[in-house]
């Protein structure tokens, strides 16, 4: 029986938190034994794996202080794996023992300081990471770390809760009908991630497109700055900001249209989920977005210009909304051969035999979108 630690830090996001919920369902208990414990307060949107977890304290940025607490907790609960969900709590499980880690990443917006903790973290046999799209191995790779310890590991998509979700009245309840184009975007966490622009490009589309509207998920300055703005346009009802009252997965699966327009990189599990409801992405052409998506084939991509503005360049791909069926059939056909749900739980199950046995942390995992 595998004893698998699940380290959660304040920097725990949707993605962590739907990653380890999934892992908490669906690892086989008869081979896993699965423990959690929170550091600090932990994010906002903890999953009920963490809810009821033990905490540690914790002083934000010196998260090795918290070490000796946590080596006892490791010790006490007799963990053969520490899985950390965050780079904090990677550095907090290191300095708490030598134990076989595991480091989960979505976001490859990566720094060079991120890059050089990871490299320092690393050690022979005992250490990967959890990539969730290549850009982010890459990433790793061009800052130090070692090629065999970055494995690539597809988001995991639930298509039993998407259908269960379009089929329930979450919809509705936003005061949104059938007929009306409804956009999202991921939960804003800076200035730089085209959730303004996502905004603008709706309000100036419906100007030719009366039905479009635009969920833009979470709280903070962000969402409380574009919310100001929206409230002064004859058209406020445009926008739909749900606050935390629904989780980001949910609020995919009634969408219609997914925007990932940021001004660099984005994590990309949300075009996972998106790809799997049947809501057409629309994105920039960066690494990270063109990784999963292809113009014209299974979403629209655009090359931000200097001379137009994202949100005008959003409103030229919205008015060819006669394209979008075709793009979410093959998305969705896509999204069953990459993004399946056991396969994720399988290859983390892999992952952890390999760092016990001393093989290849990769050894018999495959990216799935290369494989498809």
């Amino acid at each position: 029986m595998t004893v698998v630690g699940h380290l959660v830090d304040p920097t725990l996001g949707w993605e962590q938190r739907l990653a380890l919920e999934q892992l908490a369902d669906r690892l086989p208990r008869e081979a896993c034994a699965q423990k959690v414990v929170a550091l600090g307060s932990g994010g906002a949107d903890r999953p009920p794996a963490v809810a009821g977890s033990q905490r540690l304290p914790w002083l934000p940025g010196i998260p090795w202080l918290c070490a000796p607490p946590l080596a006892r907790w490791l010790r006490r609960e007799a963990v053969d794996v520490a899985h950390a969900w965050g780079l904090p709590a990677a550095m907090a499980a290191r300095a708490a023992g030598s134990r076989a880690l595991v480091v989960e990443l979505f976001d490859p917006r990566l720094t060079a300081h991120d890059r050089k903790l990871l490299r320092t973290l690393c050690r022979p046999g005992n250490f990967a990471v959890a990539c969730s799209s290549q850009t982010i191995r890459r990433r790793l790779i061009e800052g130090g770390v070692a090629p065999e310890s970055c494995v690539v590991i597809r988001p995991g998509v639930d298509f039993a809760l998407l259908t269960r979700v379009r089929r329930g009245p979450l919809r509705a309840g936003l005061g949104l009908s059938r007929n009306d184009m409804v956009m999202v975007t991921t939960e804003p966490d800076s200035r730089h991630g085209g959730h303004f622009e996502a905004f603008w490009a709706a309000e100036l589309a419906t100007y030719s497109l009366p039905s479009v509207r635009i969920i833009i998920p979470g709280w903070g300055r962000e969402v409380e700055r574009i919310r100001r703005f929206a409230a002064t346009l004859p058209r406020p009802e445009v926008l739909i900001c749900p606050g935390g009252r629904h989780r980001m997965e949910e609020l995919i699966a009634v969408a219609d249209v997914l925007v990932v327009a940021p001004r660099g990189d984005a994590p990309t599990t949300a075009i996972a989920w998106a790809m799997a409801a049947g809501a057409a992405v629309l994105g920039t052409a960066d690494y990270c977005v063109a990784e999963l998506i292809a113009n014209k084939l299974n979403g629209m991509l655009f090359k931000p210009r200097p001379d137009e503005s994202i949100a005008m360049s959003l409103v030229r791909l919205l008015k060819q909304h006669e394209l979008f069926n075709s793009l979410r059939e093959t998305a969705r056909g896509q999204a069953y051969e990459v993004f399946g749900l056991r396969r994720f739980v399988d290859q983390h199950q892999r992952l952890y035999q390999n760092l016990l046995a001393g093989a290849p942390p990769d050894a018999g995992i495959e990216d799935s979108a290369l494989s498809a």
